[in-house]
């Protein structure tokens, strides 16, 4: 079925959007479980969307030492962040000279913010997995400890760190597009307005990566955090021209991809890149002209809980940050480690089948936007229902 043939139709998917509701089941794909979050924001990010929780245990054989509480993704995500971060914390593997405890929670990233915002002296856990935006403002909130006193903290390119949070990871994000389904040229965001690709265009509700790509597209267009118009003005003729396929999920968008509905998109530079190295699909991958958005994440601690997971959760977030763990977590994802020494630690056929790894000196330039991404936060919730009434057609 295609996606313009789809009981659903775009448009009706859109409303409901704008009004909170997901849009799991467009095109016959499940949001299932929420486990590919990839550095998206909010809702379906982060494991259960739908901000149930569920637990592992990591165990017990760190003795007497206190169990430290992690929460972050659910699925395949979150099985590969505990093979990478936290199971060597564990079995006393490198970084690490002995052994520890933790207790690994799904929740959705939007769930534990806002607990946290709300009481940040009575966590539940100690570690948060979350982007350096919102571990920013947390940090303000005095939700959260400062993390530049770490061993580890100094190996961290002040781009992947923030003082409440040193980076493991960032993810690049550009325009993916199937280079068997077209034979244009995705180097800026104006090319994603094309009248001869409607109903093939994908992107993302702004609970997700949509607020971040908007921001970047308002700004290239004159706006600024004061005035969105200019990106709203974008957003209209994108919508109108092209009537875009909204996903909320990872997966919902790479079945999308594999389907043929969807031929274009911002998205992730890994994911697009194993759908040429898994599904043997055609590629392509581009950082538009003017600039886009690369977020990274982390493992920040919250500030206010026992004294003994206290100081273990500080081994484990300075573990966290050296070069063993984050190789691992690359060679598993292939996205780029935010500490530059797990490079050499990853194989080089890993890095020439994720060339997105390690970005072209122009390639990261275009990253460097100059946006003020804890301000967003700090708007981020009113100027969204504005993107989202364009978005339904308003």
């Amino acid at each position: 079925m295609g996606v313009n043939d789809s009981p659903l139709s775009r448009r009706k998917v859109v409303k409901a959007l704008a009004a909170g509701t997901g849009v799991a089941g467009l095109a016959g794909c499940s949001g299932g479980g929420g486990g590919s979050s990839d550095g998206d924001s909010d809702s379906g990010d982060s494991g259960s969307g739908d901000g149930s929780t569920t637990s592992s245990s990591g165990g017990s054989s760190g003795g007497n030492k206190a169990t430290v509480r992690v929460t972050g993704g659910g699925g395949s995500w979150g099985e590969d962040r505990q093979a990478a971060f936290f199971e060597p914390f564990e079995n006393g593997e490198p970084p690490y000279d002995e052994e520890h405890n933790y207790k690994y929670i799904t929740a959705a990233s939007g769930q534990y913010t806002t607990e946290l915002k709300r009481d940040p002296k009575n966590p539940a856990y100690e570690l948060v997995e979350l982007d350096g935006q919102r571990a920013e403002l947390l940090g303000q909130n005095d939700a959260l400890i400062k993390q530049t006193e770490f061993d580890n903290y100094d190996d961290i390119p002040p781009a992947f760190k923030n003082e409440y949070m040193g980076g493991t990871v960032y993810f690049p994000r550009g325009i993916a597009y199937r280079e068997d389904k077209t034979d244009k040229e995705f180097n800026t965001w104006d090319s994603l307005i094309d009248p001869d690709l409607k109903g093939k265009v994908g992107f993302e509700p702004w609970d997700n990566a949509g607020s971040k790509y908007f921001y970047v597209i308002n700004k290239i267009k004159g706006g600024s955090l004061d005035n969105i118009e200019p990106g709203l003005e974008w957003l209209r003729e994108f919508v109108e021209t092209t009537d875009p396929i909204i996903f909320d999920q990872i997966d919902q968008a790479l079945s999308l991809f594999m389907n043929e509905e969807m031929y274009v998109a911002p998205f992730l530079s890994a994911r697009t890149e194993n759908l040429e190295i898994n599904e043997d699909i055609p590629m392509g991958f581009s950082v538009p002209e003017g600039g886009c958005v690369q977020d990274y994440w982390g493992y920040p601690i919250t500030k206010h809980t026992s004294e003994d997971r206290l100081e273990e959760a500080k081994i484990l977030g300075n573990g966290n940050l050296a070069p063993e763990p984050q190789a691992k977590f690359a060679e598993i994802m292939g996205y780029p480690p935010a500490n530059p020494a797990a490079t050499e630690l990853i194989p080089d056929e890993t890095l020439e089948k994720h060339p997105m790894m390690n970005p072209t000196e122009e390639q990261r330039a275009r990253y460097d936007v100059g946006i003020d991404w804890l301000q967003v936060e700090q708007q981020k919730q009113e100027d969204g229902q504005r993107f989202k009434e364009v978005l339904a057609g308003g």
